[in-house]
């Protein structure tokens, strides 16, 4: 009864520091210099992509380098949808819907055999051969010059300045990331845990893991997906660097920077490193030397993330962690 108390306890902080931090968000344009409101958006829409792109890495235990490709074809349907074929909202919502649950269904179904760097591989080439696709048509897409032209007008509702749609901003990823989190606490994000922890022994329960290691993928494809035609409402603008390994290799670093076992360890991630770059460019040219060792330092003395310092220090690396406290299914629920 303690184990369960506890467990409460933690999720109500958990649930507390969420809403505690998109309402500081919400906030931001009356305390954050309309300069820097882009950033803070960016950090908002790309951090709650980490957060995303984490279901099927420290939810799912699988490594991935292809979400860019959700992530940059859910702008390019609203950029073609705004620019070239005059869809209206609810098609390219539907669009966003397809494109992201279909490739997310192909990842899926490519990973059931293939695991750890073979899936890192994999996804890495899928990727990499959407990128090529999308550069290669510039009748269509417009190649390396993008597509400019993405106005909110699109929306159903104006937002002329910055501020207005930072907050339309925070309440959409607030949203998703909700979505996302009782996705995890479901009995499928508990299962999709138990997978991997031990498939095997799942396996034996009578679960069928490709089932689960796809619907990581539809899932997480889905959110990514919609998110990133949000980045490109707010960019304007829709361009093949939303489809570059880089970016997934971006988003696969905040979450270990941040703490990959905690649901919000990748959108600290995020936002630390964006505000390095953003702070250092000012300065620098070689920001990415210092993004790089500042990866180092996190690696060698954070082993489990900024999240996991107080963990780190006190437990072993493979102690159990929020999220997995959260979702880790117990045997009686695995039964069942």
């Amino acid at each position: 009864m303690s184990t369960l108390t506890h467990s409460r306890t933690r999720t109500a902080l958990v649930v507390l520091a969420l809403v505690a931090l998109f309402v500081a968000l919400f906030l931001a344009p009356f305390y954050v210099p309309l300069y820097y409101m882009s950033i803070v958006t960016r950090i908002v829409i790309v951090g709650a992509f980490a957060v995303a792109f984490n279901i099927v890495f420290g939810l799912g235990g699988m490594p991935s380098l292809g979400h860019a490709a959700f992530f940059g074809l859910g702008g390019y349907v609203v950029g073609l949808g705004v620019t070239r074929w005059e869809w209206g909202l609810g098609t390219i919502l539907l669009g966003v819907v397809v494109v992201g649950a279909g490739l997310g269904l192909v990842l899926g179904l490519l990973c059931q055999r293939v695991s750890g760097i073979y899936l890192l591989l994999m996804t890495l080439a899928v990727g990499q051969a959407i990128y090529g696709l999308v550069f290669q048509n510039a009748r269509i897409t417009g190649g390396d010059m993008g597509i400019s032209g993405v106005f909110r007008d699109v929306l159903p509702f104006e937002l002329a300045s910055r501020q207005q749609f930072h907050q339309f901003a925070v309440l959409v990823c607030a949203a998703v990331m909700a979505l996302l989190w009782w996705f995890m606490l479901s009995p499928m994000g508990r299962a999709i845990v138990g997978l991997r922890e031990s498939e095997s022994r799942m396996g034996s329960l009578g679960y069928n893991p490709g089932i689960y290691k796809a619907a990581a993928f539809v899932v997480s494809g889905l959110a990514c997906s919609f998110l990133g035609a949000l980045y490109a409402v707010q960019r304007g603008f829709v361009g093949t660097d939303g489809l570059e390994w880089t970016l997934s290799a971006t988003v696969l670093l905040a979450a270990i920077v941040g703490g990959s076992r905690f649901f919000l360890g990748p959108f600290i991630g995020i936002a630390v490193i964006i505000a390095i770059e953003a702070f250092f460019q000012e300065y620098t040219e070689r920001y990415t030397t210092v993004l790089g060792l500042f990866y180092i330092l996190t690696i060698l003395v954070l082993p489990n993330g900024i999240l996991g310092i107080g963990r780190s220090r006190k437990a072993p690396a493979d102690s159990p962690a929020p999220l997995e406290d959260h979702a880790r299914p117990t045997e009686r629920e695995a039964v069942s």
